[in-house]
């Protein structure tokens, strides 16, 4: 038990070299993905809006019309 004391007390990197290429790889595969997903979600989301937009306006411009046979 002595013997593994002084290799408990010695001080630690805080982040290994190891443990910083991993982290780098990580980033370097998530990263683009995340931010493609994003500009997908977002894309689709803007030409939901712009259809949900122009569905609304059809609406009300038929709604403004006169409808029936009263026109001149």
């Amino acid at each position: 038990m002595l013997a593994t004391l002084p290799t408990a007390t010695n001080d630690q990197p805080l982040i290994s070299v190891t443990n910083l290429v991993i982290l780098i790889i990580v980033a370097a595969v998530f990263y683009p993905l995340q931010k493609k997903i994003r500009d997908t979600v977002s894309r689709r989301r803007r030409e939901r809006w712009a259809e949900e937009e122009g569905a609304t306006e059809h609406d009300l411009d038929d709604r403004d019309r006169p409808s029936g046979d009263s026109q001149p």
